[in-house]
């Protein structure tokens, strides 16, 4: 789904929560493509910034990124964890209703009372243990509360912005992208929550969308696209009614003959025989 993010608007909030923990913050979309951090023009702490200075640290760093992003998405749960360097970082779902809209995820920072041995890991990977120590301690140090806040705040803040339109479907394709989708999975006998997970819409959005372009309910305008198909493959091919019914959505055979005799006024044999 085509979604357009305001990311001026998402940056101010990103910057105010930045000028309270001083702990970088980026958004992702539900894909985990990046869309936006704050600071912009460096997202990296300095002790990361250190760290990843070396290429196999840098390996390191990646790695443990994309297992932590996989592991957020699995669960669709907040995950905090370490990275091998021992720095904390939180990814935590955005959601709109039962569906993910995108991902958030903040950090570097320590948690209080859980320091790591900073010297040590200098010493085992050939690092000026003083320049890291003295970066690691310029740390945001949070409490798990802190970091349970923060989410909250966060999402609740985001998910605002995109129901009050900053962050916006494109408007002018989303009727006819609703189309399409409807053209191209007939087969899978969809409903209204199917296109409202699609699009990222409630239903009441969906119900407006069909009203303002399609003036009629949603229900009725998959059965007629349902009943078209039909009547085209009824057509042009030589396949069964059977497996007519079953590639215009209809899982039931009898329900399929019933309402293609209500809307055309003849069953699909007849129809077919007639060549209408």
């Amino acid at each position: 789904m085509d979604i357009k993010y305001n990311k001026e608007k998402l940056s101010v909030v990103l910057e105010n929560v930045y000028e309270l923990l001083k702990t970088p913050i980026s958004i992702f979309d539900k894909d985990f493509q990046f869309l936006i951090s704050y600071p912009p023009e460096g997202y990296l702490t300095e002790f990361c910034r250190m760290v990843r200075g070396d290429s196999e640290r840098l390996k390191k760093c990646h790695r443990s990124d994309e297992k932590s992003c996989a592991q957020c998405k699995e669960s669709n749960q907040t995950f905090s964890y370490l990275c091998h360097a021992g720095i904390r970082e939180t990814i935590t779902p955005i959601r709109f209703e039962k569906m993910i809209i995108g991902y958030l995820l903040f950090g570097e920072y320590r948690i209080e009372g859980m320091d790591k041995d900073v010297r040590a890991y200098a010493a085992e990977n050939g690092m000026d243990a003083d320049c890291l120590q003295a970066a690691y301690e310029k740390l945001t140090v949070l409490t798990e509360r802190q970091v349970e806040a923060t989410c909250s705040i966060l999402q609740s803040c985001i998910l605002q912005f995109w129901l009050s339109e900053a962050i916006l479907l494109k408007e002018n394709d989303l009727a006819e992208n609703i189309k399409k989708f409807i053209d191209e999975n007939l087969h899978e006998g969809l409903t209204a929550e199917d296109i409202c997970k699609n699009f990222f819409l409630n239903r009441q959005q969906l119900y407006a969308v069909f009203r303002e372009n399609f003036n009629q309910s949603v229900k009725k305008y998959v059965l007629e696209k349902k009943i078209l198909r039909a009547k085209q493959l009824l057509s042009t091919t030589n396949l069964s009614v059977t497996e007519i019914a079953e590639k215009t959505g209809f899982a039931d055979y009898n329900n399929f003959i019933q309402r293609f005799k209500k809307i055309t006024g003849v069953t699909p044999l007849q129809y077919r025989k007639k060549g209408i």
